[in-house]
């Protein structure tokens, strides 16, 4: 899909433009509480994480490990969460832009949504390949660790809860963006070289 026949109006609609940081956090606050398949699989995927967690702390007799090694794992799947794996999630995702198309790529960090921006000028995406960019991320930095940690003692059980629960924090413009996308069954994001994010849908 080009940028110039997305734009043809007789076929696709502009439904939604997005520009700077306040309009982005104003957009998650609001989908990620919409109701539907995206925001019930990472609720659920919450809930089965803490029970996890809880089971995977009971298992391991967390009350008679030193308070030392759960805090200091804590504290580094915290720092992972913030230093690494956002940097790591991003390129993912510049590397998937890259592969469907992306001609540019600009990185660069969101103090006021504290994460790393990743903006492919004049470039599309189909609702299809960004499900499957997200997905993908979600569990390679989420899934992953949480999976791990079942396997995992001491120190190392701490780092990977913790930095499953952070990222699936940190995932949140992804989840709402699916959830914003979930109600049209055919519909493209186009990222302008002013730095807008514009969603279109196909007419009937």
């Amino acid at each position: 899909m080009s940028p110039e026949l997305l734009k043809n109006k007789s076929q696709y609609k502009n439904v939604l433009s997005i520009m700077d940081s306040s309009e982005w956090l104003l957009f998650i606050s609001t989908f990620i509480r919409r109701k539907n398949s995206v925001t019930r699989i990472y609720w659920v995927y919450l809930f089965v994480g803490l029970l996890a967690g809880v089971y995977m702390s009971l298992s391991n007799n967390v009350a008679e490990i030193e308070h030392r090694i759960w805090i200091v794992g804590l504290t580094g799947g915290l720092l992972l969460s913030l230093l690494i794996s956002p940097v790591l999630h991003e390129l993912v995702h510049a590397l998937s832009f890259k592969f469907f198309g992306a001609k540019t790529i600009n990185f660069r960090w969101n103090w006021n949504l504290f994460r790393f921006n990743v903006q492919a000028n004049d470039f599309v995406l189909s609702k299809k390949s960004y499900f499957l960019i997200c997905a993908f991320t979600f569990f390679l930095f989420s899934v992953i660790p949480l999976m791990a940690a079942f396997y995992a003692t001491g120190v190392w059980l701490f780092v990977l809860l913790s930095l499953s629960f952070f990222h699936a924090l940190y995932a949140l413009k992804d989840l709402a963006v699916c959830s914003y996308l979930y109600k049209f069954p055919n519909c493209y994001i186009y990222s302008s070289d002013e730095d807008k994010t514009i969603f279109y849908k196909s007419l009937p």
